[in-house]
Parts: C-alpha cells; structure tokens; sequence
C-alpha cells in the first residue's frame, strides 16, 4: 500500500473523529438542555443559605443569588445532600419503620425528591463527560488529518 493511500485512510478517519466529536458535543448541550428543562417543568428550586456544608463537610458556596432554579450539578448534588441530611436527622431509616407509620409516606416522597435530585446531577455529569470526548475526538481528527494530508504529499 502506497505512503498515499494509507495518508488518504489517515484523513478520512480524522474526517470521521470530527464529525463524531461534533455530534458529541451537540448532544452534551442537547442533554443539558433536557435537564435544565425538566426542573424548570417541575419547579425545582433552591433557597436560603449562600453555603451550605455536605455531609463529607465540605462547604458549597452557591452561586451570588439566593434561590433559583437547579441548573447546575453542584446545586443538583447540594440540594440532594440537604434533603437527605434533613430524612436522616428527622426520621429513622425506611426499612426501620413500621409498616403503619404515618410518616412513611413523608419518607418516601422524600427519597424521591432525593433520587429526582441525584438523576438530575448524573444528567449533568454526563453532559459534562460527552462535551470532554467531543472535544477529544475533535483534537484526534484534527490531528488525524493534518497527518494524513502530510502522508498524502510525500510521493
């Protein structure tokens, strides 16, 4: 196989990487977007305290607003934190409860804000994540291609 050939597979792969790096990144906003909409639908918002300290005792300085939509992974992570900072200091665990516990019901709505919450950060993250290989595979064909176009010229 001839120093051309192989240059012309070399740049049609960097084509590849970048059309592939493309949809990457278009899908990170996409996912992004989705996230942020669904807790506008719901409403779900935040307030109170600029800071707030996690249960590994870090302290989250939120943004300079006070109150507002979850659009963030941090305030995603924070407010799931605090929810169930606030389940473990005022109820006892779900599986510990009896089953005629009128405060079942608080619990369970409860750990359903919490999971909502959690999905919603793992949302961002991986929004997060395909942004980087998009990126990534961006930088690859760019770099695939100047490679080919160098190989394709030396015959």
């Amino acid at each position: 196989m001839s120093t051309r050939t192989i240059g012309m597979i070399v740049l049609l792969l960097g084509l590849v990487c970048l059309v592939i790096g493309g949809v990457f990144i278009w899908q990170s906003f996409a996912v992004n977007g989705q996230v942020v909409n669904s807790m506008k639908i719901e409403k779900a918002t935040y307030g109170g305290d600029l800071e707030r300290i996690t249960p590994e005792g870090e302290v989250i300085v939120l943004d300079e607003k006070i109150g507002g939509i979850v659009d963030t992974e941090k305030e995603a992570k924070l407010m799931a934190d605090t929810l169930q900072s606030h389940l473990h200091t005022q109820y006892p665990p779900y599986s510990e409860m009896e089953r005629d516990d009128p405060d079942r019901n608080t619990i369970i709505q409860g750990m359903t804000l919490q999971n909502s919450l959690v999905i919603a950060q793992m949302g961002f993250g991986i929004s997060t994540m395909a942004l980087g290989i998009g990126v990534f595979m961006i930088i690859t064909g760019v770099a695939f291609g100047g490679t080919g176009l160098v190989l394709r010229r030396q015959e």
